[in-house]
Formats: C-alpha cells, structure tokens, sequence
C-alpha cells in the first residue's frame, strides 16, 4: 500500500479572473509540496462551470496517490 492524502478541490481565481482548481491535501505524506498543485481550466471557462468541475471531482475522487509505486513503510509480518 502507497502513502495516499484525503483530497478537496477548491476554486481560486488569478489576478485578472480566470479561475482554476486547486487540490488541496488533507494528510501529510513525506515528500509532499507544501503548496497545493493548481489545474489550469480550458480558455473560457467561467466559474459556475469551475465550481461545477470542483464539485464533480470532490464526489467522485477521495484520495490522491502522489508516489503510487512507492510502498509505505510498515512492518514486516513474516519471516522471508
């Protein structure tokens, strides 16, 4: 099993109103940036339809895998 974090989208918007999705991380896994990656929306994309998007992955997706072939550490159950 790979360390995994409990995820939210969130919208933010720039400087001149575009928005984009923010993932947010919920749980602290060694190796994570602080700062939460940011997806860039297609051109034209108002923020109802943002909002939209963010709420659709919040219901659908519950957690994120950052190093998905990395195991977590645990220990050792048997004799090898």
């Amino acid at each position: 099993m790979s360390y995994k974090t409990r995820i939210v989208f969130t919208v933010k918007e720039s400087g001149d109103g575009v928005p984009c999705l923010n993932m947010e991380f919920h749980d602290n896994i060694p190796g994570l940036p602080e700062d939460p990656p940011a997806f860039d929306l297609n051109p034209g994309t108002d923020l109802k339809k943002a909002k939209e998007i963010a709420a659709y992955l919040n219901q659908n997706l519950a957690a994120f895998r950052p190093f998905p072939l990395e195991s977590k550490p645990g220990f050792q159950q048997g004799v090898k």
